[in-house]
């Protein structure tokens, strides 16, 4: 059979370090949490430790936990001392030999130890100001860099310690797959063997071979039967697992099939060339694509969001408009990450606040806290961004201009008439039925059956300080799960 569009080796390690790292293992409800000492709980009065199950402190695009891995918490260590003997405020960074030791102790505890122990946290703002730092960064890609080339990692011998990828890859039902589907199946086995060695995957893998599992939705049927669900009704840490990564494989897909005229799939094109480049080498002077730091910087970003992503891909594959987020942070705190698009020019930011622009063929950074969004009375929205003191326009998207490219025409013009639609048939409504002016909107559309206009009036729910809110709470659900995923993966990132 031939197979239309099969995954590269390339592909497979952006699968593996962008859907299995970013998406699945290496954010929390949209925030890029892999250059940050995290810790799998909550922190009480006095900075008790309150720790879910076994988790202890963890870092990295695919989570390493230093509680099952104290010898990546001793490397840490070692490469934050050699980081802060080159500052200038070095005697305020180095740690002493007795803090050395302490801060290695608390490292090294699993959840398990620090509840016995009644633990203490440490202070992690000078570790997290390393590891925010080009050599943090690159000490952590370092690490994620050894952790993707374990899971994707294959040879020309059968049964020699062969990975779930390498023994996947010899099934018909991999090899007769069409390329996004391979992006599934292999999306699904490396998180499979990422959580739990070899405890599970081999289960899935002998379903495909016998011919028990057919097909993609089969396979994930498998994984979901593997353990119950949580006591709440909750997916379990499998399923739960595996649902994020195909998540993230929905954006690799996305992008993988981006229109050829789109930004991003020149993007796309360059990053996925060499994936594990990381994000400090994609920096560095590049004569032949200079702009491979920025390419590599927004690739990584959108699989941070995977839904939002879609939409911000599927808008410029077709040359349309769209405006999505808010720059400013929210009564919160927290920042919405932002999808503007208007033709083939674009601005993007995330929730950590780092953003990127590609206006009239040239790119830039961008920082969201400098950038204002208006919302104008003709349906237009402008971004303006602080120039010294000065304000310039930096985006206008305007949902009345015709797409660039026949394909996505049809699209737009749905989403336009449906806009229409709902906005006309609210003004004629009666005084507001509710108090939230979000659902009284939500009333008209669905009233005069505009499906499109009440999903749009949900996302805007969904960017309001009471729609954050409530996603807030969702995401601590998700977070919760995550942590769980985390605790029972034990294997070692050396031996990978």
């Amino acid at each position: 059979m031939t197979n239309p569009n099969p995954l590269t080796e390339n592909e497979l390690r952006a699968a593996a370090y962008f859907a299995v790292g970013v998406t699945s293992e290496g954010s929390i409800a949209g925030r890029d949490v892999a250059y940050r000492l995290s810790f799998a709980g909550n922190v009480g009065p006095g900075g008790r430790m309150m720790p879910v199950a076994n988790s202890g402190y963890s870092f990295g695009t695919l989570q390493i936990d230093l509680g099952q891995h104290p010898d990546v918490a001793r490397d840490l260590l070692d490469n934050y001392q050699t980081w802060a003997r080159t500052h200038p405020d070095r005697a305020t960074l180095e740690l002493g030999q007795n803090e050395y030791d302490t801060t290695l102790q608390s490292l090294q505890r699993t959840g398990r130890q620090m509840h016995r122990n009644n633990s203490v946290d440490i202070d992690r703002s000078r570790i997290n100001r390393f590891l925010d730092s080009d050599a943090g960064r690159a000490f952590v890609h370092g690490l994620d860099t050894e952790h993707v080339n374990g899971v994707t990692a294959t040879d020309a011998v059968v049964g020699n310690q062969d990975s779930a990828l390498e023994r996947l890859q010899r099934t018909d039902l991999y090899r007769d797959s069409a390329g996004d589907e391979q992006a599934e199946l292999a999306g699904m086995l490396m998180k499979l063997q990422n959580q739990g060695g070899e405890d599970f995957w081999p289960r899935v893998l002998r379903g495909i071979e016998a011919g028990r599992s057919t097909s993609v939705d089969e396979v994930k049927t498998a994984i979901d039967g593997l353990l119950p669900n949580l006591r709440n009704g909750n997916p379990d840490y499998l399923q739960s697992g595996a649902d994020n990564t195909l998540r993230g494989i929905e954006v690799l897909n996305a992008l993988r099939d981006a229109d050829p005229e789109s930004p991003l799939h020149r993007a796309w094109t360059d990053v996925s060339a060499n994936p594990l480049i990381g994000p400090v080498a994609a920096h560095q002077p590049n004569a032949e694509n200079p702009n491979l730091g920025f390419e590599y910087d927004t690739v990584r970003s959108l699989f941070l969001t995977p839904e939002a992503s879609r939409r911000f891909i599927e808008a410029l594959d077709g040359g349309g408009s769209l405006a999505e987020g808010n720059p400013q942070p929210q009564a919160n705190g927290r920042r919405q990450a932002g999808f503007y698009v208007s033709g083939d020019d674009f601005v993007h930011w995330n929730q950590n606040g780092r953003g990127q622009a590609f206006i009239d063929g040239q790119w830039r950074s961008i920082d969201p806290d400098s950038v204002t969004r208006v919302r104008n009375a003709d349906g237009t929205t402008t971004l303006t961004i602080d120039q010294g003191g000065r304000q310039e326009t930096l985006l206008r998207v305007d949902p009345r201009t015709p797409v660039l490219r026949a394909d996505g025409g049809a699209v737009q013009e749905e989403i336009g008439r449906g806009r229409q639609a709902s906005e006309r048939h609210a003004e004629r409504m009666p005084a507001p039925t509710f108090e939230s002016p979000y659902l009284n909107r939500l009333l008209a559309a669905v009233t005069a059956g505009d499906e499109m206009g009440a999903d749009r009036i949900l996302r805007e729910y969904a960017r309001s300080p009471d729609g954050v809110a409530f996603l807030e709470r969702g995401a601590q659900a998700t977070a919760q799960q995550q942590v769980e995923e985390r605790e029972i993966q034990q294997v070692p990132v050396r031996q990978m």
